[in-house]
């Protein structure tokens, strides 16, 4: 099993405590943090919409990524993209 580095421990303590109030049991922390990779993973595009904090596009970002594109021909146009990005 692989060690994992909380950043959260004394969340994750209160997240035990309540749950442990809620259910009338008490669950151990690998069984909270296996159940919630569960439940994440089973709802994994709700979590990346609300969770991950996606930076602001303000227009000198978009300027810069204007400036910096390049408008180059493709080198393979026998292939998809698919195909030379993961080389099937």
């Amino acid at each position: 099993m692989a060690n994992v580095k909380m950043n959260n421990k004394t969340i994750l303590d209160k997240l035990q405590a309540e749950i442990t109030l809620k259910l009338g049991k008490k669950l151990t922390q690998q069984e909270i943090l296996d159940r919630s990779v569960d439940f994440v993973y089973k709802r994994l595009d709700e979590f990346i919409s609300e969770e991950i904090d996606h930076p602001r596009l303000t227009r000198d970002i978009i300027e810069r990524i204007k400036k910096n594109a390049i408008d180059a021909p493709l080198a393979h146009l026998d292939k998809s993209d698919d195909e030379l990005i993961y080389d099937l």
